[in-house]
C-alpha cells in the first residue's frame, strides 16, 4: 500500500503529461509553447553556434582581404570566390551541420522535459545529445542522401519529359514520404535508439496517419521557418548590417520551434499509439541533473553578440574595404515600351534598351547625366540624387534623326552636354530611306542640360551625308577655351590594293555651338570597321588646345593615334603604337583615352589576343614611343573606361566576367593596384561608362544582361579604394 502511494504523484504527473500531449494541432500548440519558454530552449543553439560564429567571421574577413567590400553599408563578397574561401565554406557548412547533430536534439530533450513537467539542465541536455552524435551523424547522412535523391529525381523528370508539373509533384510527394527521417530525432536522443531504429521507430509511430504527421513536420520544421526567414529578409532588405545580423539570430532562434514540433508530435504519436510503459521510460530516462534558470541579459548577450560584432566589423573598417554606395536604376522599371503614353511631341514615353548606354558625365548641379543611344533617338538619363535613386529619362534627339548613327558627347565647362545628331530627309518616320538618290543626312549638334536639348543656338550643319550606306562615327571633344573638336570617321571607296581604309576628318570650333566649323581632312586608316562601333573612336584635346584622336579596331585589336601639330591640325602625325593581330574574340573589345597635364596620352584597351586589359603610356605626344602595363588577367574582359582623378592618378574600370567583378585599377604612372568593387549578378554587359562626380568620386554605370528581357542598368560609386 505504502509503494503504491508513493508512486501516485509521478503517475498522476505522467498521466497529466500523457493528456497534455496528446491533444491535437501540434504546431500551433508547439509554437505556442516555445514562444513561452524560449530562453530556456535557447541555451544548446546558442553554445554551439556562437562558438562556430566567433571562429568562422574572423577567419572569414582574413580570407577575403582582397575580394570584399562594404556595398550599401554592408558587407559584401565581390565576385566568384576564390578556391581558399570555398574550401572555408565546406568547412563552416560541415561544422554548422556536426553542430546541428548536436544542437536540435538537445533541444529536444529539453523540450521533452518541459513538455512533461521534467526541468532538465542545459548540461544534461548537451551530454545526452553529444552521446548519441554517431546515430545523429548517420540521420544527417540518410537526409542528405533522401535530399539528393528527390532532386535528382525532379531535375531528371524535368530533363526527360520536361514537364515542370510533375517534376515539382514528384518531387513534393516525395520529400513528404522522407518527413519521418525529421522524427527519428526524437527515438535517438531520447530512447537511445541507433539510426536505423529511430527511422523504423519514426516510421511505426507514423503508420495511420502519414498524411497528417509528414505534413506537420513539412510545415512546423521546414516551410514555416523559411517562410520566417524570407518575410524578415523582404523586411529590412535595403538596410545596412540588419539582413545579415536579422539572418542569424532568426537561424538560431528556429532551433527551439523546429525541436519543440519534432518532440511534441514523437510524444503525441507515442501517446497515440504506444504503451503507457513507454511513455514513463522516456520521461524516467531524461537526464537527471538540477536545472539553472535562465537569465535573459546572458541569453541576449549571446544572442546578439556576433551580429554586434558584425556591425562593429561593418563600421569601423579595419580591414580597409573599400566603401561602395550602389543602387540597381532598372529594378522596378518595365522593360516594354508604353506606346499609350505620349509626351508633346507625340513620341512613345521612353524606356531604356538594354544595349543603350554610351557615356556618362557630370552634369549642372553635381548630377550625374548619361547619354543612351542605340538605334532610336538618343536619350538622357539623369541621376536626380548622389545615389541616383532618383532618375529622369527625357528625349535628346528630336523626331527625323537618322537610325543608326550612334550620337556623341562632350562635357561642357558649365556642366552642360552638347550632343551630336543627325537630320535627314528622304525617309518616312521610321527612317525607311524612300528615295535613295534625294536621301541626305545632317550632322548637328544638340545643348543639353540635365533635363533637355535644345539645337545648338546659330549653329550650322557640320557634315553633310549622300548616301544611306555610308556609316558614320563621330567623336566629341571641349577645347579649354570653350571651343568644340568634332572628329568623324567615314568609309572610303576600295582602292587598288582592295584594303578596306576609313577617312578622319577634324572639325574646330570657337564655340560649342559651332557657329563656325573648321573642317579638315586629316588621315586615312587602314581599319575594318563595324557599324555600331562608338568605343572605336575617341578624340580629346591636350591643355595646349592641340587635339589627339584614337582609332581602335575592334577585329585586329590595332590602335592608332592621330595627332595634331597645332589647334587647327594644319599637320596631322599617324603613329600605330599596337599592331593587333588577325584574331577577333568575342565584340567586347574597346578602348579609352585620356590626355595628361603635359600633353601625352594615356590610353587603356582589351587585348584581342588574350582578353586582358592594358595600359598604353606613350612616352612622346604623337605616341611614338610607349610602355604597356598589363592590368587585368588574360580572359573575359569588357572594353574600359577612363578618366583623371583630382591627384593625377588613372582610374581604369572593367568588368572582369570571368571572376564576375566589376574592378578599378588605381594607376600612378605605370605601378596599378586593382580594387573589385561589386559583383556581376548576371553575364555583365559591353563595359563601364565612367566619370568623376562633384566631391571628385569615381562614379561608375554598366549594365548587367541576363535572358531575353532580364537585364539592368546600375550606378556604382565607390566612396572609399584602397
Amino acid at each position: 500500500m505504502s509503494q503504491l502511494i508513493d508512486e501516485s504523484p509521478k503517475d498522476d504527473r505522467h498521466t497529466h503529461a500523457r493528456d497534455k500531449v496528446r491533444r491535437h494541432g501540434v504546431v500551433w500548440l508547439a509554437y505556442a509553447f516555445t514562444a513561452r519558454n524560449l530562453l530556456r530552449l535557447l541555451p544548446p543553439a546558442l553554445l554551439v553556434f556562437l562558438l562556430i560564429g566567433l571562429l568562422a567571421v574572423p577567419a572569414l574577413f582574413v580570407l577575403v582581404d582582397g575580394s570584399a567590400a562594404v556595398v550599401n553599408g554592408d558587407f559584401e563578397l565581390v565576385g566568384t570566390p576564390e578556391p581558399t574561401l570555398l574550401k572555408w565554406a565546406a568547412a563552416v557548412l560541415s561544422i554548422s551541420v556536426a553542430g546541428q547533430a548536436v544542437a536540435l536534439p538537445a533541444t529536444v530533450v529539453l523540450a521533452a522535459g518541459l513538455l512533461v513537467g521534467k526541468r532538465v539542465a542545459v548540461s544534461g541536455a548537451m551530454r545526452a545529445a553529444a552521446r548519441r552524435w554517431p546515430a545523429m551523424a548517420v540521420l544527417v547522412l540518410v537526409g542528405v542522401v533522401a535530399f539528393a535523391a528527390v532532386l535528382a529525381t525532379g531535375l531528371g523528370i524535368l530533363m526527360l519529359l520536361e514537364a515542370q508539373f510533375m517534376a515539382y509533384a514528384v518531387m513534393a510527394v516525395l520529400a513528404l514520404f522522407a518527413m519521418p527521417c525529421l522524427l527519428a530525432v526524437a527515438p535517438v536522443v531520447l530512447e537511445g535508439r541507433s539510426a536505423k531504429g529511430a527511422l523504423a521507430r519514426a516510421y511505426r509511430l507514423t503508420a495511420g496517419a502519414s498524411g497528417a504527421t509528414a505534413f506537420t513536420l513539412a510545415f512546423g520544421v521546414v516551410l514555416f521557418p523559411m517562410l520566417a526567414a524570407q518575410a524578415v529578409n523582404r523586411g529590412v532588405s535595403g538596410l545596412p548590417i540588419v539582413p545579415a545580423v536579422a539572418g542569424y539570430v532568426l537561424a538560431l532562434i528556429a532551433v527551439p520551434f523546429q525541436a519543440a514540433v519534432i518532440a511534441r508530435l514523437f510524444l503525441h504519436r507515442l501517446v497515440i499509439k504506444g504503451t503507457i510503459a513507454e511513455f514513463k521510460e522516456i520521461v524516467d530516462g531524461l537526464p537527471e541533473s538540477p536545472p539553472r534558470a535562465a537569465r535573459l541579459v546572458p541569453v541576449l548577450a549571446a544572442l546578439l553578440l556576433p551580429g554586434l560584432l558584425y556591425g562593429g566589423a561593418v563600421l569601423i573598417n579595419p580591414l580597409g574595404w573599400p566603401k561602395v554606395s550602389e543602387t540597381v536604376v532598372t529594378a522596378t522599371w518595365p522593360r516594354d515600351p508604353d506606346a499609350e503614353v505620349l509626351e508633346e511631341d507625340g513620341r512613345p514615353k521612353p524606356e531604356l534598351g538594354a544595349s543603350e548606354l554610351q557615356s556618362l558625365h557630370l552634369g549642372q548641379g553635381g548630377r550625374m547625366v548619361m547619354l543612351m543611344d542605340d538605334f532610336y533617338p538618343a536619350k538622357l538619363l539623369t541621376c536626380m540624387d548622389s545615389t541616383c535613386a532618383q532618375t529622369r529619362l527625357t528625349w535628346a534627339e528630336p523626331v527625323g534623326v537618322v537610325p543608326g548613327y550612334t550620337a556623341a558627347g562632350a562635357r561642357l565647362a558649365d556642366g552642360r552636354l552638347v550632343v551630336s545628331t543627325w537630320a535627314q530627309e528622304g525617309a518616312d518616320e521610321d527612317g525607311e530611306v524612300l528615295d535613295h538618290e534625294k536621301w541626305r543626312a545632317w550632322l548637328g549638334l544638340l545643348i543639353c542640360d540635365a533635363t533637355a536639348c535644345v539645337p545648338a543656338p546659330g549653329g550650322k550643319p557640320i557634315t553633310e551625308v549622300t548616301s544611306s550606306t555610308q556609316d558614320r562615327t563621330v567623336a566629341l571633344a571641349a577645347r579649354p577655351g570653350g571651343g568644340l573638336l568634332v572628329a568623324q570617321l567615314s568609309q572610303l571607296p576600295l582602292g587598288g590594293s582592295n584594303i578596306a581604309k576609313e577617312g578622319l576628318s577634324i572639325t574646330t570650333c570657337d564655340d560649342p555651338a559651332c557657329t563656325r566649323p573648321r573642317t579638315k581632312e586629316v588621315a586615312k586608316i587602314p581599319v575594318h570597321r563595324y557599324r555600331d562601333d562608338d568605343r572605336g573612336l575617341i578624340a580629346d584635346v591636350g591643355p595646349d588646345d592641340r587635339p589627339v584622336v584614337v582609332r581602335f579596331d575592334r577585329e585586329t585589336g590595332s590602335v592608332f593615334v592621330i595627332s595634331c601639330d597645332d589647334p587647327a591640325c594644319g599637320r596631322a602625325r599617324v603613329e600605330q603604337p599596337v599592331q593587333g593581330s588577325t584574331y577577333y574574340s568575342d565584340g567586347q573589345a574597346g578602348a579609352a583615352m585620356l590626355i595628361r597635364a603635359d600633353g601625352r596620352p594615356l590610353i587603356a584597351y582589351l587585348d584581342v589576343n588574350d582578353g586582358a586589359i592594358k595600359l598604353l603610356d606613350c612616352h612622346t605626344r604623337e605616341c611614338s614611343e610607349s610602355g604597356t602595363t598589363t592590368l587585368s588577367e588574360p580572359g573575359r574582359n569588357t572594353a574600359p573606361a577612363m578618366v583623371l582623378d583630382r591627384d593625377g592618378r588613372a582610374l581604369v574600370a572593367y568588368q572582369n566576367l570571368d571572376r564576375e567583378q566589376l574592378v578599378i585599377a588605381t594607376c600612378a604612372g605605370t605601378r596599378c593596384t586593382r580594387t573589385p568593387v561589386t559583383t556581376i549578378p548576371r553575364r555583365g554587359g559591353h563595359g563601364p561608362a565612367m566619370a568623376l562626380d562633384g566631391r571628385g568620386r569615381p562614379v561608375l554605370a554598366w549594365t548587367d544582361f541576363g535572358d531575353g528581357n532580364d537585364w539592368d542598368l546600375v550606378v556604382t560609386t565607390p566612396l572609399t579604394l584602397r
